[in-house]
């Protein structure tokens, strides 16, 4: 099968990530090659997958395609490009991690102050502030590192706990999976993804979207009540193979064949 993969500009990292995933666990059977827009209609691709964050623009393409956004509705029928053939939305199409992370080993330099990270995003820095404000009540050696790009193993490795103060319900970019799969203590605001990723709150603390007060606690427990996030991360070990590429694998190579066929 020949896949063509295009990114649009306005794909989130989450969607990045996903495209490079889905690259290197399908090129070992298919032709798989990353274009442009542009660039698809000289091709002789099979299939085209669409990694984008939102409502796909107006686009016609010339081969059946697949997304991970919806065609936004329009009144009006006519000329109105084809949708997708599916859209590929998380869960159902289950997220993975890359291999390097389950490489990893996460292992914080001993040091008084508590370190949490978070991959930041557009809206979240607000949340972030009034929760600090809150931590500094209780304790003074907590600290937050914000990555404003994507996260390494490196970068993890050096926090003690990730923090995913998600800014929206539809927000995916936490990088909650990585953390986990690197044994990390999670703390996250509970969006439908992450209570997918941390099993309902089985190997990580869920706590409801945009409330400081909730997530200081939460925050707070991982960092120094070592029994209580020990069984949470107990718990991880037996779930993260999840986030492993092979059953994402085999979801897409069944849908690009029914979208062909």
């Amino acid at each position: 099968m020949r896949i063509a993969q295009i990114v649009l500009p306005g794909a989130s990292a989450y969607e990045r990530k996903c495209q490079r995933v889905d690259h290197a666990a399908l090129s070992g059977k298919h032709e798989v090659t990353l274009v442009s827009l542009p660039e698809l209609s000289r091709g002789s691709a099979d299939v085209a997958h669409l990694y984008a964050t939102g409502e796909l623009p107006k686009v016609e393409l010339p081969l059946p395609y697949v997304s991970s956004a919806p065609m936004p509705q329009r009144r009006w029928q006519w000329r109105r490009p084809l949708p997708p053939k599916f859209v590929l939305s998380p869960p159902d199409v289950p997220e993975a991690v890359e291999n390097f992370w389950f490489d990893a080993v996460h292992a914080p330099a001993g040091r008084d102050v508590k370190v949490v990270g978070s991959f930041v995003r557009p809206g979240m820095r607000p949340m972030v502030e009034k929760t600090l404000s809150r931590i500094s009540r209780f304790r003074s050696d907590v600290t937050w590192n914000l990555y404003d790009r994507e996260p390494t193993p490196a970068d993890l490795s050096d926090v003690d706990a990730w923090v995913d103060p998600a800014p929206s319900e539809n927000d995916l970019d936490g990088f909650v999976a990585e953390a986990l799969v690197l044994g990390l203590p999670i703390v996250a605001a509970r969006t439908p993804m992450n209570a997918w990723r941390l099993e309902q709150g089985r190997t990580g603390f869920l706590v409801p979207l945009n409330d400081p007060n909730e997530m200081t606690h939460a925050i707070l427990t991982a960092l120094f009540k070592v029994e209580v996030a020990e069984n949470k991360k107990n718990a991880a070990r037996q779930t993260v193979s999840k986030f492993r590429a092979r059953q994402r694998l085999r979801i897409l190579q069944t849908l690009y064949e029914q979208t062909i066929s």
